[in-house]
C-alpha cells in the first residue's frame, strides 16, 4: 500500500545524514499512486529507482518465471522518466538458454533506453532452488570466467559513456553457492575486466551508436 511505502520512505530520508533514496522494485509494481509518491520523494531528496530487467527476451523470462514481459518493463521506465526519476537497470548474464548474441542484445537495448545506470550481474546458482535442478538436469550451462569477462567488456563498449556502471559482477554466499565458483574471486574478475579493456585499447561507449 502506498501509505506503507510513504512511511518507510519518510523514515529513511529523515535519518540524519541521508542525502539520497534508492529503491529497488519491479516494473509491474509501478502504478499511478506509486508514481506520484516517487515524484514527491524525488522533490525532497535525490531519488533513483532500480528496476530488474534481467533480459529483454520474453522466452527467457518465461523460463525463469520472471512474471512480466519486456513491454511492461519498457512502460515502467517510461513512467519513471516522465517524472524525471533516475533509473538503474539490472541485467543478468548467463541465464538458461541465452547465447552471446542474446546477452549483447539485452545490453544494447538498455543502452538505448536513456536510463541513468546499469548493474551487470552474473547468474549464480544457489543450493535448493529450481535453478539448481535445471543445472543438474543439463538445462543450464554455467559461464566460464574468461567468457564472462570478454562478454562484459563487449557490453561496456556498446553502452553510452554517460551511463553510470553500478556493478560489473556479484558474489554469492560461499556456503550457498553451487556455481560458478570462480565468481567468488570478485576483485580478480574486476581487475581482469580492466586489463582486458586496456589490452583492447578500448573503453565504455566506444562502439555505442
Amino acid at each position: 500500500p502506498v501509505e506503507e511505502l510513504r512511511r518507510k520512505y519518510e523514515e529513511a530520508i529523515n535519518k540524519e545524514g541521508v542525502v539520497a533514496l534508492a529503491i529497488g522494485t519491479r516494473p509491474d509494481c509501478i502504478n499511478e499512486e506509486v508514481l506520484d509518491l516517487l515524484e514527491e520523494m524525488n522533490k525532497k531528496v535525490y531519488t533513483w529507482v532500480e528496476l530488474g530487467l534481467q533480459t529483454i527476451h520474453d522466452s527467457t523470462s518465461k523460463i525463469i518465471n520472471r512474471g512480466h514481459d519486456y513491454k511492461t518493463f519498457v512502460e515502467g521506465v517510461e513512467k519513471l522518466k516522465s517524472k524525471n526519476i533516475k533509473v538503474v537497470v539490472h541485467i543478468i548474464n548467463g541465464l538458461p538458454g541465452e547465447d552471446y548474441n542474446m546477452m549483447v542484445e539485452t545490453a544494447k537495448a538498455v543502452g538505448k533506453m536513456g536510463v541513468d545506470g546499469i548493474k551487470i550481474h552474473l547468474l549464480h546458482v544457489i543450493k535448493d532452488t529450481p535453478m539448481e535442478k535445471m543445472l543438474q538436469n543439463g538445462m543450464l550451462t554455467l559461464m566460464e570466467q574468461d567468457e564472462y569477462i570478454n562478454l562484459v567488456c563487449d557490453q561496456l563498449e556498446i553502452l553510452p559513456e554517460t551511463m553510470i556502471i553500478h556493478r560489473l559482477t556479484g558474489d554469492g554466499k560461499r556456503d550457498e553457492l553451487v556455481g560458478p565458483i570462480w565468481s567468488l574471486k570478485k576483485w580478480e574478475i574486476l581487475n581482469q575486466i580492466d586489463d582486458t579493456l586496456k589490452a583492447r585499447n578500448s573503453y565504455q561507449g566506444c562502439k555505442f551508436v
